[in-house]
Formats: C-alpha cells, sequence, structure tokens
C-alpha cells in the first residue's frame, strides 16, 4: 500500500531523507518515530504527494508518486486522509462544515454529505457537537473532528502527524483508541509520533528515523 525505495529528499543542500526504504502493507497499522528533526513530517509530506522525491521511487494505493503528474495530484489525494498536528480547523466553520468540506469539493449531493458526515461523527462520538465551533471544543474533541474530517471520504490510508503531541494523557490514549477502530476497518494507517507510549508493546510496525536515516525496522 506504501512503499518507499531508495528515497532521498533534499532541501537547499541539506538532506532531510536519505535512501529510505520500507513498506507499509494493505491494512497494517504503523509508526514512524524520531526525534525532532529526523525526517518524519518530510516523509508524511512525500506520500501525499506534497513534497516531491530527488532520488528513489514511492508507491501508495497504487500510485507511482514519482512519475505522478500535477493534474493527477487530486485523485492521489482521494485516497489519502491527513491528520495534521495543527489541527486546520476552519474557525469561522461549525464542526459539521469542517468535516463535510472534503465531501463539498467532490459536488457530492447535500443529501449523501448529510448522512456520511453524521455518520462519520458518531463514529469519533462527536455526532452531539455537529452544530458547534471549534473554539467550543476541547483539545482532544478538536482532534476527533481533525480524524473525522481525514476518514469522511473512506481513504484507503490515513496519515497522522504527531496527533497526540498536544494533548494529556488519557485524551491522547482515547485518539489512539479511535484510530485502532478505524485500522480494524480495514484503513492503512502511518502515524508519525514521538511519543513512545503510542506503539510500546503494541506489536506494531516501528520505522526509526534519525537525522534523516532509516536507522530500523521493528516491532512496537
Amino acid at each position: 500500500m506504501i512503499s518507499f525505495t531508495n528515497v532521498t529528499k533534499e532541501y537547499e543542500n541539506q538532506t532531510a531523507l536519505r535512501d529510505i526504504t520500507f513498506v507499509v502493507e494493505k491494512g497494517e497499522m504503523a509508526f514512524i518515530t524520531g526525534p525532532s528533526g529526523s525526517g518524519k513530517t518530510t516523509l508524511l509530506k512525500l506520500i501525499y504527494s506534497a513534497e516531491k522525491p530527488d532520488e528513489g521511487t514511492i508507491s501508495v494505493a497504487g500510485f507511482e508518486l514519482d512519475q505522478l503528474k500535477e493534474p493527477s495530484i487530486p485523485m492521489l489525494r482521494r485516497h489519502i486522509g491527513v491528520v495534521f498536528q495543527d489541527f486546520r480547523l476552519l474557525a469561522n466553520r461549525n464542526v459539521f462544515d469542517n468535516v463535510a468540506m472534503a465531501l463539498r469539493i467532490r459536488n457530492m449531493p447535500e443529501r449523501e454529505i448529510k448522512h456520511k458526515v453524521y455518520e462519520t461523527l458518531k463514529a469519533v462520538n462527536l455526532r452531539h457537537k455537529a452544530d458547534s465551533f471549534p473554539r467550543r471544543l476541547s483539545g482532544g474533541e478538536q482532534q476527533r473532528v481533525v480524524i473525522a474530517r481525514a476518514m469522511v471520504a473512506d481513504p484507503t490510508v490515513l496519515l497522522a502527524d504527531e496527533p497526540t503531541g498536544n494533548l494529556d494523557a488519557d485524551t491522547a490514549e482515547g485518539v489512539v483508541r479511535t484510530f485502532k477502530d478505524i485500522n480494524a476497518r480495514g484503513t492503512t494507517m502511518l502515524i508519525a509520533t514521538h511519543n513512545r507510549d503510542l506503539y510500546r508493546n503494541t506489536g506494531r510496525k516501528v520505522i526509526r528515523l534519525e537525522a534523516g536515516t532509516l536507522v530500523s525496522v521493528g516491532q512496537g
């Protein structure tokens, strides 16, 4: 589902990722870990084609990203949901509209949007917050809105960048439970985190980066 082969990415003569090779299988839930600046966010950006590799090949959901032309990027992104670290919720839109945005840009009929958004909010235990605005939500609730927004269009791949970085331990545990429920439905997941508690003793694949280099692929 996600395959990197000898991938290198550089920014102005600084190497962000160097000769990275790994595979995340279809339906797998895996973690990328490493200290700040190790290349985790850059790796995720390569997966949803916000950046292009300088060397190597990347395959995601059947797309060969190193050969992907600009007009085909929106088609790739229909297969990918992204949970950003900084939420990126629209402050002037309620929860329903924030989640519905991903469907409206695809011109889905409003009746179908309503059904799909409420179904997705129910899955993350936020159906009762549909009319609330982001500023009225706790950090954990905002994070679950972001997860709902990423999941509402049924992506085959879900990426998360430090999804619990701004949350307390109990709230983070709830977010991880939500991820596990999503993964159990067959969604391939790749979560970037420096928090060892998220993957310790899970038996899940853990991809470790250090200074842009892959140092190990093991199990949590």
